[in-house]
């Protein structure tokens, strides 16, 4: 079928949440797909959950795999996908039934690249009833990376066709912020993007999940992604200039958090590390960045030493 739509999803210990997953994605009005469930050595009731779900429904395909990540079940789902067009989402959130048929309707009627949709974050799902919203066609999607409102870094509220995908997969050795790179290796290919208004895909904030978490692992992933983006859009001779400063600005942006983190936890040899190896590039980045006056002497705060960044990040904050 060469409207195939493969939606992957990968699943982790999600039993508590996975049959309202599956439910929200079985209850799609678009309604040729096939769904692979691509189970990542859970250690609950998970993969039986997905079991029981493909002996009801034929369009339902298990992958039962050791544990090896999200990025590796991600990639497995990949290997096996038949699908014309591509779709993630995670085992523990929801889409809307509409989600499917209006983004593929609007990926074929631009001839797109991918279609992305707006994302809410709520804690227990609540469907949204479909209307029609505005969109934004784009055909400079990397101008596009830091568009706000529309979770431009998440790999769940898209569709993709195969095509674009081509052999572009997830990172395996990177196990936070892995999205954002994927999606960057994509828009670096794509031609054309379509920016939905309309918000479709729900981001369940259970708080055993990954987005209630704050912890180093976390932001040093993200500064890993962050710079591993802005090194290989910089090496690009052709690339805009504007793309290449943008990726310096969430590059350096990322070693600020990593700065600002390290003075929540009191962790100085952590933070003057840091500091060491990367202030140059914060000095570049305030030299060059138009920045508010207020938000510039924040950044710069963090330059100077541990002793001043902590006296206006942390222990004025605490008297507060």
């Amino acid at each position: 079928m060469n409207d195939l739509l493969s939606i992957i999803v990968p699943v982790y210990n999600n039993a508590k949440y996975l049959s309202q997953t599956l439910k929200s994605i079985q209850a799609q009005t678009y309604r040729t797909f096939e769904l692979i469930l691509v189970n990542d050595g859970s250690t609950d009731n998970s993969l039986e959950i997905c079991r029981n779900a493909a002996g009801m429904d034929n369009r339902i395909i298990v992958i039962d795999k050791k544990n090896g990540g999200v990025s590796s079940a991600r990639n497995r789902g990949l290997k096996i996908a038949k699908g014309k067009y591509i779709s993630f989402v995670d085992g523990d959130d929801c889409i809307d039934s509409d989600m499917y048929r209006v983004m593929i309707d609007t990926l074929e009627a631009e001839s797109a690249d991918l279609v992305n949709c707006c994302v809410i974050k709520e804690e227990n799902y609540k469907p949204i009833s479909y209307k029609k919203e505005q969109s934004y066609v784009s055909t400079a999607p990397l101008n596009c990376l830091a568009k706000k409102g529309h979770f431009v870094d998440s790999s769940l509220n898209k569709v993709y066709t195969r095509e674009i995908i081509g052999e572009t997969c997830f990172d395996e050795n990177i196990s936070y912020s892995e999205d954002k790179l994927f999606v960057t290796e994509i828009f670096l290919k794509a031609k054309k993007v379509v920016f939905l208004d309309n918000i479709f895909y729900h981001y369940i904030q259970h708080k055993d999940s990954l987005s209630w978490q704050d912890n180093y692992d976390v932001w040093y992933g993200n500064f890993q992604v962050c710079k591993q983006i802005y090194t290989h859009i910089k090496s690009i001779e052709s690339m805009d200039s504007e793309i290449k400063r943008g990726a310096f600005r969430g590059y350096v942006k990322s070693i600020i958090a990593l700065l600002r983190y390290d003075i929540k936890n009191r962790d100085k040899d952590r933070y003057n590390s840091t500091l060491d190896a990367y202030k140059q590039d914060i000095d570049l980045f305030l030299q060059i960045t138009p920045l508010p006056i207020a938000k510039r002497l924040e950044y710069k705060t963090y330059t100077i030493s541990y002793f001043i960044a902590s006296l206006v990040h942390y222990y004025f904050k605490r008297k507060k």
